[in-house]
């Protein structure tokens, strides 16, 4: 061992790790410091590190763990030496970025590979199956984290075990098999709550873990449940990086029941934050209150903190609903293409958010191929859960490919159980927009006193929680069929209608027969009716 085992350095070593585990980080770094001050040791300077960096103290963490690697290294002591690159992982993903994390990773591998079993090589494995699933090659990251699992039991490290334990279940959630991951996830969250875990990090990673895999499922109650949790963690640690990413997952639950004032709070307060502590960071909340700007209107301002998170594994959702906002289907589409490739097909449960925008803009960009596609797979991402805000998505899709069809009786009656389903589960936004799609077909099917009705509810519902409105349809047309009729109006042939909207015929010509059918225009003479029933109610 490197270290004179002196009573004095014993007893300070194990008085700063009992600091740690009670997050009392000032208190941590003068036992550290004191044990330094006897002798330099790889096992001090880890501490003080890891003092340090619970402080957002970048320079004093890092420099730390850079003397103690390499006193690691001159006494050629690997399994400490690789301890501290671990360190130095945790310090760069906190300070600097992913990549250095990842090749600091890499090279505490190295030190401990054809070295007998240990902690350090157990937590190699764990981080590479984190790592893994963040760019969603989720069976590597599966197979990664049952061998650090393994690995953590045999040589007895609780923390990276029930860490494994947790990443594992996520990983499997992930793939679809939701049942045998919640379990493990359950079992780790337990650990971690219960008393059996001593590292404040490794605790909330845990949680955080759960609420991921909560919010995949869009399990959104369940995932409150544990947000509430974490931040009470973050608060007793003091651990104000861990806060603030947990403000994010508080606010999309926010977002989810419609309590945009305080998601709004949240989302501006983790930008701070996390700014501050490493730029790039901030970049989950930036996406998030991107959209939440889309959602209020404020189109500019949107774009404007997208353009912030370009890295973002949401960017291109968002982008590609404001695309919709402008009536670009295409670009929407582009967009949706983009994030389903960046996903993957193996991690199911992230993609239904792509699929989601991409029966949207395909049925607005008139394809009913890719439309039913994508439907297609939500539905059966769907039979994999019972949760009922999948169900509800899928509903949904075959709704809104039902209206754009034509067939109102199919369309009214499965928007009708989507919008229940999302009510019943509090999603404010989404049941009300449903219910707006709901109007549109019980008008097309003729119930025109149910669609006013519906349409009063939802635009109130829209209203209470900040959204957007746009004007009230006239005469039951959608935005789409209402700027189609204003072409028509000013002359434009199917053919031209077609080219300046990047539509195909047949989309614009289904367009302008249900205009025709909710303005009441038949015959030869539909063309002068639609323009003059356009100029009198202002549309042209």
């Amino acid at each position: 061992m490197l270290a004179t085992r002196t009573e004095p350095y014993e007893s300070g070593i194990e008085d700063g790790r009992e600091a740690l585990a009670r997050g009392a980080w000032d208190e941590a770094r003068a036992c550290f410091g004191a044990v330094l001050a006897l002798n330099e040791t790889p096992q001090a300077y880890e501490g003080l590190g890891i003092a340090a960096r619970y402080q957002l103290d970048s320079d004093a963490a890092i420099a730390a763990h850079e003397r103690g690697y390499h006193l690691a290294r001159s006494h050629d002591d690997a399994e400490a030496a690789a301890l501290l690159a671990i360190q130095l992982a945790y310090d760069a993903y906190a300070f600097r970025g992913p990549a250095e994390a990842s090749g600091w990773v890499e090279r505490a591998g190295q030190l401990v590979e054809g070295e007998p079993s240990s902690i350090a090589g157990a937590s190699v494995l764990f981080l590479r199956a984190h790592f893994a699933l963040g760019r969603h090659d989720v069976d590597f990251a599966r197979k990664q984290a049952a061998q650090a699992v393994a690995l953590a039991r045999e040589v007895g490290a609780v923390d990276v075990e029930m860490l494994a334990v947790a990443l594992h279940g996520l990983a499997l959630v992930s793939l679809g098999e939701i049942e045998d991951g919640m379990r493990l996830l359950d079992a780790a969250a337990a650990a971690a709550v219960g008393g059996e875990m001593t590292d404040g990090d490794a605790i909330e990673t845990v949680c955080c873990y759960m609420i991921d895999a909560c919010k995949r499922v869009r399990d959104l109650e369940r995932a409150n449940e544990w947000c509430v949790r974490v931040r009470d963690i973050a608060t007793r640690f003091g651990d104000r990086q861990m806060f603030s990413v947990c403000r994010t997952h508080y606010a999309d639950v926010l977002l989810w029941h419609g309590d945009w004032t305080q998601a709004d709070q949240e989302l501006a307060a983790a930008v701070t934050e996390l700014a501050a502590m490493r730029p790039g960071r901030e970049a989950d909340p930036l996406v998030r209150l991107a959209e939440l700007r889309r959602r209020q209107g404020h189109g500019r301002e949107a774009e404007e903190l997208l353009a912030r998170a370009a890295q973002h594994r949401f960017h291109a959702l968002v982008e590609g609903l404001i695309a919709l906002d402008r009536g670009d289907a295409a670009a929407a589409t582009g967009a949706a293409t983009r994030f389903l490739r960046r996903v993957g097909e193996a991690d199911r449960f992230e993609r239904v958010a792509g699929l989601e925008l991409m029966v949207r803009a395909a049925v607005a960009g008139g394809d009913p191929g890719a439309a039913n596609r994508a439907a297609d797979e939500i539905a059966a991402i769907a039979a994999a859960t019972p949760n009922s805000p999948l169900r509800a998505s899928a509903l949904l899709a075959r709704g809104r490919i039902a209206a754009a069809e034509g067939d109102a009786g199919a369309a009214t009656a499965l928007l009708e159980d989507a919008a229940d389903l999302f009510a019943a589960v509090g999603a404010a936004y989404d049941a009300a927009l449903t219910r707006l799609d709901l109007a549109s077909a019980l008008h097309a099917a003729g119930r025109t006193d149910a669609a006013a009705k519906t349409r009063a509810r939802a635009r109130d519902a829209l209203r209470e929680v900040g959204a957007c409105l746009d004007a009230e349809p006239v005469g039951g047309l959608s935005p789409r069929e209402t700027e189609i009729l204003r072409l028509v109006a000013r002359g434009l042939s199917n053919d031209a209608i077609a080219h300046q909207l990047v539509l195909s015929v047949r989309t614009v010509e289904r367009h302008v027969a249900n205009v025709y059918d909710k303005i009441g225009a038949s015959g030869r003479t539909a063309r002068a009716v639609a323009t003059a029933w356009a100029y009198a109610h202002g549309l042209a």
